[in-house]
């Protein structure tokens, strides 16, 4: 490996207001001011909603499910947490307390990849040559490299609206962040390290299921085998890694088992569902692969592959090893999926960041300012935009701009909020401002490379969150037509079948409509039909005499359609 040179400038210290602000500008918006959003933000929040409920008591809590409907392809865990919250919290809204859960598992995600990173890269392994005494520090240099990291997790395009979802793929997002920095601290602190790795596996297969966990396993068993530096470490590490993953991952299907004939079947689903999970690879799933990759890592994984390569002769050094070695097992079980999902790509990105922070030091000037180039005309260019159809959207000019954006938002009235407007300017000032900074002085931190890519996913997002988040919300919210269901039904006669309806819009109905769902009853007076126009159901198929009461949709989608029946006599 060619011999580089870090030079303290080049390890300067990003100043902490400066990343705790970009860090809390990406994890707060989206997550606030907004309802439960189709698709699957509204079945994470009504998952845990239910279980606050606990209208079946502990099964609720055991067996996760929507007003009803079982949910076999999650685990408990991120809903656990949810339910819990809003227990401890009643004078809060429900939705607004998971969406708190979530922001706050987000936020230990961001942390832990910072400290994962610093603990690997201040490693004498992968420190710059330093013949004449000039380059800067251990310390520094790790610092540097992990705010590469995290700047790099924050300007990735595919994970930013998928982790700002209260599902369980944003949950397990953290625990693959948490199993790094066990694996990071092991070799530093063996057994405390090995029982964060592990139970951040035992925290992974309660969300998103085993595959996942056991590839994580593999990881945690194989390094200390392949890796020198966690040979040394290996009897304490393993030894805290092994009960502790085993415990946690267990604890859940062992209480199925044993809680009776419903608990059972569903144990069973679930575990069917995770086989299902690798039955591939398909064609299927090396398409997507191939369309959703080269954007949904940008830019971390030019830089990532940069490192692989620059760095080949040391893939058994910790600070290439651990990232490299959780991203290939991830990429396995991705690939051995049925179907392309960009569930399986969002745990790889903390791998991708971090690989892709370690070639910075060694990459030419040439791609760090295409990269950087790259991103001030896209995003000057997404933000001018977002402006420039807001401004169309509130005065109706010009014409067609003012066109297009109410025909997406069909049904909202144009409004104006002060704060988030002053918001918008603010952040857009500021973007302007580090583009000034950026092209004008020049800085020699290596955290120049990444500044503007990370700034740049910050300032679109906060637009979005701002200007367009009461347009957004009117979009992907049930609220309005949940209600209308509601006033409808009598308060006396609460119980209400339901046909074709999925877990979304039963959550978001049950909880904005004050709806008693029930489709285990044959006695309900009331039917709720969920259809297309072009397709509707018959609510014949659910037995009983009905007369439609009611009909209303959302004025975004126009297919879609919601009806309310009521049994007559006789």
């Amino acid at each position: 490996m060619k011999p580089f040179l870090v030079t303290t400038l080049q390890a300067a210290k990003m100043p902490r207001w400066l990343l705790l602000l970009m860090c809390a500008l990406y994890v707060v918006p989206g997550l606030v001011g907004r309802d439960p959003w189709r698709y699957e933000d509204a079945a994470g929040f009504g998952i845990a909603w239910t279980m606050a409920q606990a209208v079946r008591g502990g099964a609720d809590w055991l067996m996760p499910n929507v007003v009803g409907v079982p949910i076999h392809e999650e685990g408990p865990l991120p809903f656990w947490l949810g339910a819990i919250a809003i227990r401890a919290l009643p004078f809060l809204a429900p939705d607004t307390v998971v969406r708190g859960v979530a922001m706050a598992w987000l936020a230990l995600f961001l942390v832990c990849v910072w400290y994962a990173t610093w603990l690997l890269a201040r490693r004498p392994e992968v420190q710059p040559a330093d013949p004449f005494g000039a380059s800067a520090s251990r310390s520094d240099y790790g610092r540097a490299i992990a705010d590469c990291a995290l700047l790099l997790t924050l300007a990735t395009f595919g994970l930013l609206a998928r982790v700002h979802e209260t599902s369980a793929e944003s949950a397990q997002v953290a625990w693959v962040g948490v199993f790094l920095f066990g694996c990071a601290l092991s070799l530093e602190r063996p057994a405390l390290g090995g029982a964060l790795a592990g139970l951040a596996v035992g925290l992974s297969a309660m969300s998103r299921g085993l595959p996942a966990a056991a590839a994580l396993s593999v990881v945690a068993l194989v390094l200390p085998a392949r890796v020198g530096a966690f040979r040394l470490v290996a009897r304490p590490m393993v030894t805290a890694f092994v009960p502790v993953a085993l415990a946690v991952s267990l604890a859940w299907p062992v209480a199925l088992s044993v809680s009776g004939p419903a608990a059972a079947e569903h144990l069973d689903a679930w575990l069917g569902w995770n086989r299902g999970l690798v039955r591939g690879p398909s064609r299927d799933t090396l398409a997507h692969s191939l369309e959703t990759v080269p954007w949904f890592f940008w830019p971390a994984w030019p830089l990532a592959a940069w490192a692989l390569w620059r760095w080949r002769e040391r893939r058994l050094e910790p600070a290439l090893a651990v990232p490299a070695a959780t991203l290939a097992a991830l990429a396995l079980v991705a690939l051995l999926s049925p179907r392309g999902a960009e569930s399986f790509l969002l745990p790889m990105v903390p791998s991708v960041a971090m690989l892709g922070a370690l070639a910075l030091p060694t990459i030419r000037r040439t791609l760090t300012s295409v990269i950087d180039w790259f991103a001030v005309m896209t995003f000057t260019l997404i933000g001018a935009a977002l402006w420039a159809y807001w401004i169309a959207f509130q005065t109706g000019w010009p014409p067609r701009m003012a066109f297009r954006a109410q025909q997406s938002v069909l049904g909202f009235a144009p409004e104006v909020d002060l704060f988030e407007v002053l918001a918008g300017a603010v952040v857009t000032l500021a973007w302007l401002g580090l583009v000034a900074w950026r092209v004008s002085r020049q800085p020699r931190a290596m955290w120049r490379s990444v500044i503007l890519s990370s700034g740049g996913m910050v300032l679109a997002w906060c637009l979005l969150m701002t200007l367009w988040l009461p347009a957004g919300n009117h979009r992907k919210t049930y609220r309005d037509v949940a209600q209308q269901a509601g006033i409808v039904v009598s308060t006396s006669h609460r119980c209400v079948a339901t046909l074709g309806m999925d877990v979304a819009q039963r959550a978001s109905f049950a909880y904005f409509g004050r709806l008693k769902l029930d489709d285990a009853r044959d006695d309900c007076e009331w039917l709720l039909v969920a259809d297309r126009v072009t397709s509707p159901l018959d609510p014949a198929l659910v037995p009983g005499p009905w007369r439609q009461a009611w009909r209303g949709q959302r004025p975004v989608d126009r297919q879609e359609q919601f009806r309310l029946f009521r049994r007559t006599a006789g």
